[in-house]
């Protein structure tokens, strides 16, 4: 008498792992630092914010400007007044494909990649434990 064969061993199961290990592979350049440009953007707007308040309002993104603009006034003239921060330091980038999370030592600055480089999408901001970010300056 012969025993039957077991059954060989199905190949989905293999195909899903792979298929689960090429998207995780694809997404580890997100969360990684980037070549400085947006570490860089968000300290020359941190400078920016006392000595050329225009320059700073310049290095915002276009519905963060809005969003100051339609509550505030005119940038140059309100962005001084928000009292944002001044930092020095940069102590971490994470880059995620087109958005940026600057941490400084004394804000967190987010950003987002535009054809014209990085502009500021929210400033001022402090985290919450698991909660979002409660950021001064921000857009809609």
């Amino acid at each position: 008498m012969t025993l039957p064969r077991p059954p060989r061993p199905a190949r989905l199961p293999y195909a899903v792992g792979l298929a689960v290990l090429l998207s995780v592979a694809g997404c580890a350049g997100q969360g990684s630092a980037d070549d400085g440009s947006a570490a860089a953007a968000a300290l020359r707007f941190t400078r920016d914010l006392a000595a050329s308040p225009s320059e700073a309002c310049g290095i915002l993104a276009p519905h963060t400007l809005k969003e100051l603009e339609d509550s505030q006034g005119s940038c140059p003239s309100s962005l001084p007044g928000l009292d944002l921060p001044r930092a020095a330091a940069v102590r971490s980038t994470e880059v995620y494909a087109k958005d940026a999370i600057v941490r400084l030592d004394k804000d967190t600055v987010f950003l987002a990649r535009f054809d014209q480089g990085w502009r500021v999408t929210a400033a001022g901001c402090t985290p919450h434990g698991d909660l979002p970010y409660d950021c001064t300056l921000k857009g809609g």
